[in-house]
């Protein structure tokens, strides 16, 4: 399908965005002379400026720190690579000022926040019509609730600004609480639901929907525990039949084929032309996930994947825990776990007897180090999870496994055991949003909001030793970076952390 704008627009509006107070380590360099007043006179030009707002969605899910951050000391992955701030947040054997943890993800999830907010006071007064104005509005909305849920979960309470406030307040502003910044997204969430269309045409494939937006709705309220709002929202997303469950495989197809497809509800757009091997956004994900490539040169664990030139880093495997999570039936496992390839079976694996992460991870339309594979963060199957979890949770087992039947049936699984109980399911859930979300940055969260990261990790005792050893309740929530501290006094730090 047909790339929204692919985030190439947005950069010659660097100029308009950095004229708006911020913290000072987030200003860009000006790239032009355009005045903001002078700008924001026809939807093109809204829309334009609304670009730039998406525009630092592909740097933060392009981090190694942000995979780190939601992947690295959990249940589900194992890293073995050369970073060690990455072993550190593994060994949770890291401090505020650790290097590269989760100190990028603070600082390009505020410049996201700056641009949104930015970017909404002057749409809301540009001479546009209103259609327009409340679509354009929704989201950027939209998207200062996505910067401050990133944001929120990785660091708790945070400062909460929704203004254009010049440099020297922003940057002495204290953090809010937690609540706080949650009835702030809700409150955008809403404005965004009310003004966002279901669709768009071919051309504005990507851009924010009524579905996203009520989606990531629901996931604020299951993290409030608000049980009752994350169901009726998502069932809401369910109604408007949008969107539907397509098979596993084809959902991860690592040669890129089914982007932006039926089950994808907002995903991160990257892009490169394979065929010409122009680069306009990438990322390196599949680097650290692909097989460990063999010192002949070619070949990766002694399996050929062809004349495109790839490159592994091999940092992350499958934990022996989620390995073992998999029935052998389920179709899941050949995705997110791999023996081998194109009937080739891998002659070194990372563990003995674990094997590599799959397909799922992997983009075989990549060069070197520049890979377009778009990141899912939020699709059907999330929708249909979120809506038993908040069900069961209100006591409605029969509704939770109805929906949950429908996702092991794509799996391959017989349906679920229609007696189960409440806390049978809860645990059933938990275990299946493993298998099913693996490697798409919401385990590290769901751990903490479930109060469970410290269990979790006692089940990878065997191979994460210093980890099981080290890891604190606290620890689901990273520090406040100590940079950020050092510059703003009024910063207090997350329990548990110097």
């Amino acid at each position: 399908m047909k790339k929204l704008f692919s985030y190439k627009t947005f950069f010659i509006y660097l100029a308009l965005l950095s004229t708006v107070a911020c913290n000072k380590v987030l200003v860009e360099k000006p790239k032009s002379k355009i005045a903001p007043d002078a700008f924001f006179k026809t939807v093109d030009q809204c829309t334009q400026a609304t670009n730039g707002v998406y525009g630092h969605l592909p740097t933060i899910f392009a981090q190694v720190g942000f995979w780190a951050s939601t992947m690295a000391g959990t249940d589900l992955m194992m890293y073995h690579g050369g970073s060690l701030s990455i072993k550190a947040i593994q060994e949770y054997n890291f401090s505020s000022s650790t290097e590269d943890n989760s100190a990028a993800v603070w600082t390009s999830g505020f410049s996201g926040v700056k641009d949104a907010n930015f970017a909404i006071a002057r749409i809301s007064a540009a001479p546009i019509n209103d259609s327009a104005k409340n679509r354009l509005l929704g989201e950027c909305k939209f998207l200062r609730a996505m910067y401050y849920y990133i944001l929120s979960n990785d660091f708790g309470d945070v400062p909460l600004w929704t203004t254009e406030l010049d440099v020297d307040k922003v940057s002495q502003l204290p953090r809010s609480s937690l609540k706080d910044v949650r009835t702030q997204m809700i409150a955008d969430l809403k404005d965004a639901v009310s003004g966002l269309p279901l669709s768009y045409d071919a051309a504005n494939v990507g851009r924010v929907t009524k579905g996203a937006a009520e989606t990531l709705l629901a996931k604020v309220y299951l993290f409030n525990k608000d049980w009752k709002n994350a169901y009726d929202n998502a069932q809401s997303v369910i109604n408007q039949a949008q969107y539907s469950l397509i098979d596993y495989a084809a959902l991860f197809d690592p040669y890129q084929k089914n982007k932006n497809n039926k089950e994808s509800v907002f995903e991160i757009q990257y892009n490169r032309d394979a065929s010409t091997n122009q680069n306009f956004q990438i990322n390196t994900f599949y680097n650290y996930f692909l097989p460990v490539a063999d010192a002949s040169g070619g070949t990766y664990a002694g399996v050929n994947f062809g004349t495109t030139i790839l490159q592994s880093y091999a940092g992350y495997y499958p934990s022996a825990y989620l390995y073992k999570l998999y029935d052998t039936l389920d179709k899941r496992k050949d995705v997110v776990l791999s023996w081998g390839y194109n009937g080739q079976k891998f002659t070194k694996l990372p563990v003995a007897g674990r094997p590599w992460a799959g397909p799922k991870f992997w983009d075989l339309t990549g060069n070197k180090t520049a890979s377009a594979k778009d990141f899912y963060f939020l699709r059907y199957a999330d929708v249909l999870m979120i809506a038993a979890e908040a069900a069961n949770e209100q006591g409605n087992p029969t509704t939770a496994i109805n929906l949950l039947n429908q996702i092991e049936k794509r799996a391959g699984l017989p349906d679920l055991d229609p007696t189960m109980g409440q806390q049978a399911l809860r645990t059933f859930i938990m275990a299946e949003r493993g298998r099913e979300f693996a490697g798409e940055f919401q385990r590290k969260w769901d751990l903490a909001r479930w109060g469970t990261l410290v269990e979790a990790v006692q089940q990878t005792k065997d191979e994460n030793e210093l980890g099981t050893a080290n890891v604190k309740p606290y620890n689901g929530l990273f520090p406040v970076p100590y940079n950020e501290i050092v510059k703003n006094p009024n910063l207090t730090q997350n329990d548990g952390y110097k």
